[in-house]
């Protein structure tokens, strides 16, 4: 291999790098806005709509949660460890929602002083992938 191609490899090895680095901003972008979407969901469903129509919050606030797990696990190439550490964040998105819902609509229903906190305790997972994302865009696994 002479300099010329040597040179042109290492060329296209850069902006393949580049490549890769955006696409983990925009999907770290992608798991932020997902958690901002189960934030609105909860605080909609769970202060906002009467009791009998919010138990529709089990289906649509799951909506986020299977984005997630769908993005997750249709991600070529993640660093080491990251799989299973997605995997971990989306199954405890998964536990906090479900007693946040199940306990607020039995116990506090329309109460904003459950709902809130509890929104933003569901939507950790998602900042945590997204933080995940970013660390690995920055190229440090």
């Amino acid at each position: 291999m002479d300099r010329e191609q040597a040179a042109h490899a290492l060329s296209d090895a850069g902006a393949a790098g580049s490549r890769l680095r955006a696409k983990a901003r925009l999907h770290a972008a992608v798991s932020f806005v997902l958690g901002l979407a189960a934030v609105a969901i909860l605080l909609v469903f769970g202060v906002l709509v009467p009791p009998p129509a919010s138990y529709a919050i089990m289906g649509v606030g799951l909506l986020p949660l299977i984005a997630l797990g769908i993005y997750t696990g249709s991600r070529p190439v993640v660093p080491r460890h990251y799989a299973a550490l997605y995997q971990i964040c989306g199954a405890a998105g998964a536990g906090i929602y479900s007693v946040v819902v199940v306990v607020g609509a039995a116990v506090f229903p329309g109460s904003l002083a459950w709902w809130l906190p509890g929104a933003l305790l569901t939507a950790v997972p998602f900042f945590a992938v997204g933080y995940l994302d970013l660390k690995a865009a920055r190229g440090r696994p």
